[in-house]
């Protein structure tokens, strides 16, 4: 059973269902789902490893459009990250592919089909036009993003601040570097350093401030989309400690110059805002999700507004879902200027990227190897709250009495402070593996767990299941 807390209630029609089908499986890390808008039908899938697979006429080629895997570090974070198809890619065969190369730089490089051979991409023809070296935290050496085109043609590049649990960088609202910024640039340059800086750009005469920066403020923009019908920029960025948010950008404001705040502020919440402007001077978001097990999220995954024909129910919503909770969420406007949302648990486990294909069907692909079809069904109409509706499963008081502590772990214990029944504790890295099991039926109150001395430093989900289930993200910093 579950129920409905809402505010003012009204009649509203309801949200539809999202269903994920299987459409492949196997696959080595597929990361990425973009197409070439070129009329061909084909759908492109990277693998994290270094190949980008073709997906053509209901069948993954066996040969990669491209293989770089010589090129990439190969790990958590690593390797190829995104790829993105000039908008002319019918004419040019070009397009762009972000990566960590095996210095852990990352790495904006241009490569062009074969003009025989159009499910064939020439590994040769690679041109670089960044490699950003990795912000060292102690604990990672990574910054990440994504990259797309907009509207107006040009290449719209995001690349994190580098911070991680417990070790926040200072970069995001430094105009003078890359980091933490959304850059913005022409890629019509066919000598180096093969882009140019838009004289739209909103720093390209400030000398303070790099000319090809766009937006300011960003901490892991992992995954955002440009709506296909209108525009719209949607843009989820990963948050730190408490929450992650989406941020909603109208094509009135490509223009850029915004600053989305971080770290003066996470999500819609103060975090530091030491030497930082009044409020008015950042742009907050269309949502804000709460870092919580239950009805929140931990590592937020942009999606797209579907745009498709299979699911007429699903037209006009933008989806996004959680990697560590199963959750997912359905945005669509209200009517008022903001905006509905609704919760849906039971996302399949490990969903990293949404894409589409020419046709604006929408697809996800899992780090365990699976690309699902995305859709949705019709609900039934319901009492809501016209701003928000939030479902939360009947159990959820119960499982609110339950935690795990800390959640930065730096002496190799953790305590489960258990107020009802549990079966099972596992531990999970962040690509879904089991690195440690313990049985706790019938044990109740505060239970320490002592953590591996082999295991690495970085991110973990913690799952106790029983009658009821538990998933918590903790972070070992040593």
């Amino acid at each position: 059973m579950s129920f409905i807390i809402f505010w003012t209630a009204t009649f509203v029609k309801a949200q539809p269902v999202l269903t994920y089908t299987p459409v492949l499986k196997n696959m080595s890390k597929p990361i990425d789902i973009k197409n070439a808008a070129d009329g061909s039908g084909r759908m492109f899938i990277v693998e994290q490893t270094g190949k980008i697979r073709i997906y053509k006429n209901g069948e993954l080629l066996p040969k990669p459009f491209l293989d770089i895997t010589n090129m990439v570090e190969q790990g958590t974070y690593k390797g190829i990250i995104n790829i993105a198809f000039a908008p002319n890619y019918k004419i040019n065969r070009t397009f762009f592919v972000y990566y960590l190369d095996t210095l852990n730089r990352s790495t904006i490089a241009r490569f062009t089909a074969s003009k025989q051979n159009p499910d064939s991409a020439v590994v040769s023809s690679r041109r670089i036009l960044y490699q950003f070296s990795p912000v060292d935290t102690g604990d990672t050496k990574i910054s990440i993003g994504s990259m797309g085109f907009g509207r107006d043609r040009l290449l719209y590049i995001s690349l994190s601040d580098g911070s991680y649990i417990g070790k926040v960088t200072n970069l995001a609202q430094n105009g003078g570097l890359p980091y933490g910024k959304i850059l913005r640039v022409d890629v019509n340059k066919l000598d180096s350093p093969y882009y140019k800086i838009p004289p739209s750009n909103p720093y390209a005469n400030n000398p303070d401030i790099r000319h090809d920066i766009w937006a300011i403020g960003i901490r892991n923009m992992w995954r955002w989309s440009f709506d296909r019908l209108t525009g719209d920029m949607w843009l989820a960025d990963d948050g730190n400690s408490n929450r992650d948010e989406v941020n909603f950008v109208t094509p009135a404001e490509a223009k850029g110059g915004i600053n989305f705040g971080w770290k003066c502020y996470e999500g819609d919440q103060v975090y530091d805002t030491t030497g930082c402007l009044p409020s008015t001077n950042y742009k907050f978001p269309a949502l804000s999700l709460i870092h919580d097990s239950i009805v929140g999220c931990y590592a937020i995954i942009g999606g797209h507004v579907y745009r498709g024909t299979q699911f007429p129910a699903l037209y006009g919503y933008y989806v996004c879902s959680d990697y560590v909770t199963a959750n997912s969420w359905l945005m669509n406007p209200n009517g008022s200027g903001g905006w509905n949302v609704y919760r849906q648990p039971g996302v399949p486990p490990g969903i990293e990227n949404y894409g589409e294909n020419e046709s604006g069907e929408l697809f996800a692909t899992s780090l365990d190897g699976t690309v699902y079809q995305v859709g949705g069904i019709a609900g039934t109409s319901i009492v809501s709250s016209s701003i928000n509706e939030v479902t939360i499963p009947a159990t959820a008081a119960t499982q609110l009495k339950s935690r795990v502590y800390p959640t930065l772990v730096n002496n190799r214990m953790i305590v489960l402070e258990l107020n009802e029944p549990f079966g099972s504790f596992r531990l999970f890295d962040m690509n879904g593996n089991p690195v440690l099991k313990k049985d706790i039926k019938g044990l109740k109150g505060n239970v320490p767990v002592d953590l591996p001395a082999t295991l690495l430093p970085g991110m973990y989900v913690v799952e106790l299941s029983g009658q009821h289930s538990l998933k918590q993200k903790i972070f070992i910093s040593r």
